[in-house]
């Protein structure tokens, strides 16, 4: 994944459900002068995994409610739409193709049973995604199918 953002040299860089922060603290280095924000619903994380210092702003917000920019962005989208009601998903994946350069998708693509986790009702998987239906939902981009997680990168 880093040599596909060092590739797009994006200016901006979405990470929803930033979670501990991961994708910023791996893949900053990979896009020098790049603005990183976070969305994250769950406020607790803010605090306990300090996301206001990984990234250059963050938005404490349920995605389905984020204003998107109006700028060029690439979007990251790691183990977010499980937690999301298919259609919710499917809207939203269907919003950033048209708005977004670039679309980062992980997924478990086997079933796995996941309520909230940790206090967090957002944890909860909502729908399980197979390895086809995101690919067609994705549209056959560029994917990596591992035995328990699914990854695509759609390019405008």
């Amino acid at each position: 994944m880093a040599d596909r953002l060092r590739a797009a040299r994006p200016t901006l860089v979405v990470d929803v459900g930033a979670g501990e922060g991961i994708y910023a603290m791996l893949m900053r280095t990979a896009t020098p002068g790049a603005r990183w924000e976070a969305v994250e619903v769950w406020a607790p994380y803010a605090d306990r995994f300090g996301l206001a210092d990984k990234y250059d702003q963050l938005h404490l917000v349920d995605v389905r409610e984020f204003t998107w920019p109006d700028e060029p962005f690439t979007v990251l989208l790691g183990d977010v739409v499980e937690h999301l009601p298919e259609a919710d998903a499917r809207a939203l994946l269907a919003d950033l193709k048209r708005r977004a350069d670039h679309v980062m998708v992980s997924v478990p693509i086997v079933h796995i049973e996941q309520g909230a986790v940790g206090g967090n009702p957002h944890e909860a998987h909502l729908h399980h995604w197979t390895f086809e239906e995101m690919d067609d939902l994705m549209d056959g981009c560029d994917s990596f199918r591992g035995e328990v997680l699914g990854r695509w990168w759609w390019t405008r």
